[in-house]
């Protein structure tokens, strides 16, 4: 597999659920759909285009990220209801001091290359969520060819599928610092695919994603890759 790596830093950051509406909790990390979306920004594509450009292309990504706190901002907006514009409010989730690494791989280097060149010069302003959560892009490294292999600890990634019931904690506790977050997994059921009608999107498929915080072990080892000193399961 030949693979790169992105790292980016953003002073906010939402990735909403998108079931959630009047409060739009975020997630920890970027689902599979927003890292398919930086890709086409990057590159200059459509999210439909960008879609069908990692399915023809044989696309993987993965991610690794951190944040530093979260709040809550109180949002006013109109909507119509029987006929009239009325004000309503919604809860927005937001990640703050949010720093990610995504990495981004295929079996053709050329297609590897191609995406590179797009985040060393993207078309598009790039962003971790929300069209005002500009990312700002720090390190893109260089193509390299690894191997994969079978790993078991995991920490601040996401993974693809329920793991919830099959993992035990590794954190050590007496020399964790009492001002960092300590998170157990969570599982959420995400959209994969969509069919494109004009403007209109509709979800076709749904998978379950394991989004893991503080270290864990699975106790079966799943496919990953050892990339620049994280562990990352391409998704």
């Amino acid at each position: 597999m030949y693979l790169f790596t992105v790292e980016g830093i953003a002073n906010t950051a939402s990735f909403r659920i998108p079931e959630s509406h009047t409060f739009q909790q975020t997630l920890p990390l970027p689902p599979i759909t927003t890292l398919i979306g930086l890709v086409g920004a990057a590159l200059g594509l459509g999210f439909e285009d960008a879609m069908r450009f990692r399915e023809d292309n044989g696309l993987y990504l993965g991610v690794i990220g951190k944040h530093n706190g979260q709040f809550r901002d109180l949002w006013k907006y109109h909507k119509i209801k029987t006929g009239k514009v009325i004000s309503d409010v919604l809860l927005r989730e937001y990640l703050v001091d949010f720093r990610m690494k995504v990495a981004i791989g295929s079996e053709d280097t050329k297609v590897v290359a191609q995406v590179r060149e797009g985040f060393l010069n993207p078309c598009y302003a790039l962003t971790a969520g929300n069209s005002d959560d500009l990312l700002k892009i720090c390190e893109v490294g260089q193509v390299k060819d690894i191997k994969g292999s079978l790993y078991s600890e995991f920490q601040n990634t996401v993974l693809l599928g329920d793991h919830t019931g099959v993992y035990e904690p590794i954190l050590d506790l007496k020399n964790t610092p009492i001002t960092e977050t300590i998170c157990a997994p969570q599982v959420f059921l995400l959209p994969t695919a969509f069919s494109f009608i004009g403007n209109e999107r509709r979800v076709t498929r749904k998978e379950h994603f394991t989004f893991v915080g503080s270290p864990i072990r699975l106790k079966e080892l799943i496919p990953a890759f050892w990339i620049a000193e994280d562990t990352m399961a391409l998704l």
